[in-house]
């Protein structure tokens, strides 16, 4: 069985589907095709922030975004012996940009993506195998045996794309040195009356910790430390080694681990990909981490992967179905993003200093940076481009 749409997607991911939403918005179709047999309910937190939220504005559902989640009033950066390094005030940026940072359930905030596309417009269970590009579009052949022919294929499908592989675009993939767990703690008790939207992430001797309330009764949270890469663990051992971080770095805040299952906990490997020379191959091209994943901490890949959405959308409504509008993409956003990655790798490195001299002037640094210099860091991120 061969199936025609305007654009295939490999990728249900946030950018897959925010594509896809963009996409059907302006009149075209689309097929979405996912690996995994339904959006999971595993998972842990992500945090939507302002540039991410406009997007959603323009689509309009920023509201659902909202309504779904939990809104960061205050930023905390801290360091675990000396206490706060930056506060950032989110009211500021939602009276410029119109939105705070909303945290939710990475498995929430998929859902409400899903609910704005056109009935069975994801097939899941299903993966692209292989692909022939023509002079005018492109025929896949699905994993479940039929093909489908498109216009364009986007791979929204994460740093290890497969369409990224397919293309002939493979990228370097760089491992940061840290290990990361990540979590959902239910229930729990942390931040008192008064302080329940606030944020923090707190800086110890080669591991971080951060966290925020997710809903009226449930956090996310994280934790990075200095790890081999591709290191196993069990449930049992992932449990016990973030209690032993905790309890060494940052015993006020046991009571995230305590409120959550062993079994809940997820580990990931931090790492990033190296710029690509391009983002597309004819009629072949990459949107999100499959074109430039970024290592988390600026917290801004899914928010770069929405934004991609966004102008991918807009310049096939300019230009067309076809490579001139893949360039053009490209071209729009390479910048930005090539800013994101670069500098989120560069707090990677600063964030797990151990020795304590580096630390008291890296705090000292960071607490002395003039608020004129914070503001345009901020501009660099929220500011979203015209691409209308």
């Amino acid at each position: 069985m061969t199936t025609e749409c305007d654009v295939l997607i490999q990728g249900a991911g946030i950018g897959g589907l925010a594509l896809g939403i963009a996409l059907q918005q302006r009149g075209y179709r689309v097929r979405i095709v996912e690996r995994a047999g339904a959006l999971s309910e595993v998972g842990a937190g992500i945090w939507m922030a302002a540039n991410a939220m406009q997007v959603f504005a323009q689509l309009g559902f920023a509201e659902k975004i909202v309504a779904a989640g939990w809104p960061v009033k205050l930023l905390r950066l801290q360091d675990s012996k000396s206490g706060d390094i930056q506060v950032t005030d989110m009211s500021q940026i939602a009276h410029e940009y119109g939105f705070e940072t909303i945290a939710l359930h990475r498995g929430v905030l998929q859902r409400v993506l899903l609910e704005q596309l056109q009935e069975d417009s994801v097939r899941f269970n299903c993966e692209v195998s292989s692909v022939i590009q023509s002079g005018d579009g492109v025929v896949a052949k699905l994993s479940d045996g039929s093909s489908c022919t498109a216009a364009v294929l986007i791979g929204a499908d994460g740093l290890h794309s497969q369409i990224r592989s397919m293309a002939g675009l493979d990228g370097e993939k760089r491992y940061s040195g840290s290990s990361s767990y990540r979590a959902i703690a239910r229930g729990a008790h942390v931040l008192p009356v008064g302080a329940e939207h606030d944020a923090y992430e707190v800086w110890a001797s080669g591991c971080r910790v951060g966290f925020s309330k997710i809903n009226a009764d449930d956090y996310y949270w994280y934790m990075t430390f200095d790890s081999p890469a591709g290191e196993p663990s069990s449930a049992s051992e992932r449990k016990a080694h973030a209690e032993m971080l905790f309890r060494t770095h940052f015993p006020q805040w046991i009571s995230l681990l305590d409120s959550t299952r062993a079994e809940d906990i997820l580990r990931t490997d931090i790492g990033d990909l190296k710029p690509l020379l391009r983002w597309s191959s004819g009629r072949i091209g990459l949107v999100g981490d499959a074109a430039h994943a970024a290592t988390p901490n600026l917290g801004q890949g899914g928010a770069m992967a929405v934004e991609d959405a966004l102008a991918l959308a807009e310049a096939f409504r300019k230009f067309g179905l076809n490579e001139s509008a893949l360039s053009r993409f490209e071209q729009l956003r390479r910048k930005k993003v090539d800013w994101t990655v670069s500098t989120s790798w560069s707090i990677g490195k600063i964030c797990h200093v151990g020795n304590p001299l580096f630390r008291f002037l890296r705090n000292v640094a960071l607490r002395k940076t003039p608020a004129s210099v914070t503001q345009k860091q901020v501009q660099r991120m929220y500011r979203l481009e015209s691409y209308s």
